[in-house]
């Protein structure tokens, strides 16, 4: 019998602290992609649960990892998510300064006050690095190795070009999602539900006609209907039709949702794509990153038309809601919902796990990531 993450396991901080320490501090993040490093000091920062990292773009045109932190007081290099340092990087407290490839390069007074300080052993922590198509990913663990973590997706994977004319990035979007971050992973890996909770929108498919398939640590979701494997349920092929088709993703055959352990989510479609990026605030609380690229038929900016769009804190939110999820018409608020309600049972002192369903195109996958999470994080 497949063993289960407990119910404090949504719910207990000292079990949110845990998996910083032992999770997160050797998973591997969706920091950006290629593009976004056009110039050497081009950075952006990432986190991995409650480790702040960074990547940057070196003098010699390499990209680089590193924990996103001063050596001295461990001051945060990086406030912002991305930017350009110029040529080097300088802590706003005291001045310490880091060329691009991290090596501390000057200290204010060092006569004065760092006399005998070792500059070559008090450069910034690397973190991992590894690349995928046009994707960047990091690790907290320098050690960490990429290819065994990506190599069981390869020949799998999406075929989209980010750099074709015909697709744009569209504006970032941002949900805070009163849930752990394991209630949405669950819910965006279980087919059972997609016929039931979506049925108005996406329209299944029934668990029988869909299905998830293990690559490694990681799935991959496709549409069963028609006896083969599709990138979307048939009612939004039928739907959408064939208008506004991106070229590089037009030829069926890659999955329509893939999982990568534990908090990316990518889903691919002739439309477009999108990279979810999960990311843990607290136990029983999350925030969810959306960057994805449309056709040039699509909205670049969908913002004003997302259910609980707030201008004010450029967030999505339930906070927010003004129609009842279930009149609006979209499937991922219709998935916020119920992720918060489900939080809300975890809450309750009184619960115990229920039966999964038996299925891989119905709950098989999340008795398989309880099983990927206990792995991680042994007692």
């Amino acid at each position: 019998m497949t063993r289960r993450l407990p119910r404090e396991a949504y719910t207990d901080p000292d079990w949110f602290h845990k998996e910083c320490r032992t999770l997160f501090m050797k998973s591997w993040a969706f920091a950006g992609t290629v593009h976004d490093f056009q110039q050497p000091g081009d950075y952006r920062a990432v986190t991995s649960g409650r480790a702040g990292l960074f990547v940057v773009k070196g003098k010699d045109e390499k990209l680089r990892a590193f924990h996103n932190f001063c050596r001295h007081r461990g001051a945060e290099l990086f406030e912002g998510r991305s930017g350009n340092c110029g040529s080097t990087m300088v802590c706003p407290y005291h001045r310490w300064t880091y060329g691009l490839d991290g090596a501390l390069r000057g200290v204010p007074d060092r006569t004065e006050c760092f006399a005998d300080l070792d500059r070559a052993a008090h450069g910034l922590l690397p973190a991992a690095i590894g690349l995928f198509k046009d994707l960047v990913f990091v690790n907290p663990d320098k050690d960490a190795e990429f290819d065994s973590w990506i190599n069981p997706i390869r020949g799998k994977e999406w075929p989209h070009d980010l750099t074709a004319s015909d697709v744009s990035e569209a504006v970032p979007l941002t949900y805070d999602l009163k849930c752990d971050w394991k209630v949405f992973v669950e819910n965006a890996i279980d087919g059972y539900h997609l016929a039931y909770l979506h049925e108005n929108t996406l329209g299944g498919p029934v668990p029988n006609q869909n299905e998830w398939v293990r690559a490694g640590e990681h799935m991959i979701w496709y549409a069963t209907e028609d006896g083969i494997r599709h990138r979307l349920p048939k009612k939004i092929r039928d739907e959408a039709g064939k208008i506004g088709l991106i070229e590089s993703a037009k030829t069926p055959g890659y999955g329509g949702v893939y999982f990568l352990f534990p908090s990316t989510l990518i889903v691919p479609t002739p439309y477009g794509i999108s990279i979810s990026t999960l990311e843990p605030i607290q136990a029983g609380r999350c925030r969810m990153k959306i960057r994805h690229w449309v056709g040039p038929w699509q909205s670049k900016d969908e913002r004003r038309y997302i259910p609980g769009y707030d201008k004010k804190t450029d967030t999505i939110s339930s906070d927010f809601w003004t129609v009842p999820p279930l009149e609006t018409g979209d499937f991922q608020t219709e998935d916020v919902w119920i992720c918060e309600k489900v939080q809300r049972g975890l809450n309750s002192p009184a619960y115990v796990h229920g039966p999964l369903s038996k299925g891989a195109g119905a709950e098989d996958p999340i008795g398989w990531f309880h099983e990927l999470m206990i792995k991680h994080m042994p007692d």
